[in-house]
């Protein structure tokens, strides 16, 4: 199991050896071949733990040199994590062992079962859905168009599917199974692949095409690249935006767009995003750099996108928001607070019951969450923005969808992660998030990466980290529904459904067997 778990950490950016994938799971199917449930459960727990422990090491960098923990807090909270996402892959090996590895069904039972196993992991306590399967993938862009129809558990899905079916063709046992099993064992998944790359070489194809057609919007994404440890700096604040001031009106001159106050410009304002927390201050509540906000996007007649902290009272009660506006040249104001909140950054989950954890961010108190999907309107576009770690739940880009989105926004911040493979990690979920929706996404990261990624989830343009950047483009607009943001997640029910029909096949011909 060892020899899965390396394999499939590797498949994973930034080492990004995504064919391993592909394979990683069949040294784990021999291992639980024909064992007793026990020790399949052990098998996947431990197969679980060493996955996340090698995915997720940047949480210790991040709680040691930005939360302020000692190693061994630091240490400790990633192995509590790693100890409970092992219970999702033990589960997997516990049930997945059920039924021999021949014939069809085991072929779509285990993967159906890995899909709603990774389900539950999204949604349960609060969801963590970072580093799913599917996600080894975000290069192979034949292969990820499907999750316009299926979304990033389709993805899952078919991985476990090859594996499966590889392991049932050459690793396990074969006796008693009649040339017809074993022709069909090899068929079908050849099948169903072939049809999944010629969707996927289809889409690519006709993507191009509808992108020409749509109508388009000049963007700007500006990168600041503001240390963390002055980012907070009351010192530090005219520096802050005097660096993205800059790199806006250097962005802008670079789009070409047209003087301010023009027939064209006032009917094509262009749209400059800058990132999470890029005002290091509470805008509308701050006299002294408040205005010169107001004034840049007066002067430059293009939508400032930005992120900032906000509060809000309620009785006696201050409630705290991470917020993105939207400023518009004439001075209108409409934002959009962050809906997802993140565990130990922006709250304490559990707090009584953890009082050695501080929260990772400076600010006054936690943070309140926002309503999910209201899109904010630019003259051209319908923009929904997804606030640092939102891009790992899909949910939220339907949402949006749903509600006329035709520009995904992201703005992050991943100082958090340092040079570790989290910014990577990040980065490649967002990918999927276009492709599900058809819509392209700008990303504004506070040190990298920021990038712009178009609707077959093909990054066009992308800053390094820890460099001051900006990257401009002009982006189509695309309203159209996907099936995926129409109807969701009908790919897991469906998976469910197996499972369960799975397991009462099971609980039948075990009590017939007595």
């Amino acid at each position: 199991m060892s020899a899965s778990a390396a394999a499939l950490i590797l498949s994973y950016p930034k080492a990004s050896w995504s064919l391993l994938a592909w394979v990683a799971f069949i040294p784990l199917f021999k291992i639980m071949e024909e064992v007793p449930s026990r020790e399949r459960f052990r098998s996947g727990y431990f197969f679980g733990f060493l996955v996340s422990l090698g995915v997720f090491y940047w949480v210790t960098f991040s709680m040691r040199h930005y939360g302020h923990l000692n190693l061994a807090t630091s240490v400790s909270i990633l192995i509590l994590m790693a100890l409970y996402l092992a219970l999702y892959p033990a589960v997997f090996g516990w049930l997945g062992g059920y039924f021999p590895a021949r014939g069809l069904f085991p072929l779509f039972w285990v993967p159906a079962l890995w899909v709603v196993t990774e389900y539950l992991r999204s949604k349960l306590l609060t969801g963590f859905p970072w580093a799913l399967i599917g996600y080894t993938q975000s290069d192979q862009l034949s292969i990820i168009q499907l999750s316009e129809i299926t979304g990033i558990y389709g993805i899952s899905g078919l991985i476990l599917f090859v594996n499966q079916a590889i392991f049932q063709l050459l690793i396990g046992k074969h006796s008693g199974r009649s040339w017809k099993e074993k022709w069909l064992e090899g068929a079908v998944p050849a099948l169903v692949v072939c049809l999944v790359l010629v969707f996927g070489w289809q889409r690519l194809a006709g993507e191009d095409l509808k992108n020409d057609k749509a109508d388009k919007l000049p963007v700007s994404v500006v990168q600041g690249n503001i240390d963390q440890s002055l980012k907070w700096n009351p010192y530090y604040q005219e520096k802050t935006i005097d660096i993205y001031s800059h790199l806006t009106l250097k962005s802008l001159e670079a789009l070409g767009v047209s003087k301010p106050g023009s027939p064209e410009e006032k009917k094509d304002p262009p749209l400059v995003i800058w990132p999470e927390t890029a005002v290091p201050f509470y805008f509308l509540n701050e006299g002294r750099f408040t205005p010169r906000l107001f004034e840049l996007s007066r002067e430059t007649g293009a939508y400032l996108l930005f992120g900032s902290p906000a509060f809000g009272q309620q009785g006696q009660r201050r409630h705290y928001f991470n917020r993105a506006y939207l400023l518009s040249p004439e001075g209108r104001i409409s934002y959009q607070d962050k809906v997802h909140l993140v565990p130990f950054g922006e709250y304490v989950p559990l707090k009584r019951l953890l009082p050695f954890v501080n929260r990772m961010v400076e600010s006054i108190g936690d943070f309140t969450p926002g309503m999910a999907g209201n899109v904010l309107d630019h003259p051209r576009a319908k923009i929904g923005v997804l606030i640092c770690f939102e891009t790992i739940f899909p949910e939220l880009s339907r949402a949006y969808k749903q509600d006329g989105c035709n520009l995904l926004v992201n703005m992050t911040n991943d100082a958090w992660f340092g040079r570790t493979s989290a910014p990577y990690q990040h980065l490649s979920m967002l990918v999927f998030r276009a492709v599900e929706n058809r819509t392209w996404v700008a990303r504004a990261a506070n040190t990298g990466f920021s990038a712009l990624i178009d609707s077959t989830g093909r990054i066009r343009d992308k800053s390094s980290l820890f460099e001051k950047a900006a990257i401009q483009a002009i982006i189509p607009l695309r309203s159209q529904s996907t099936f995926y943001s129409r109807y969701g997640d009908l790919t897991v029910y469906a998976c469910l459904l197996l499972v369960l029909i799975g397991c009462a096949k099971y609980y039948f011909s075990k009590n017939r067997r007595k």
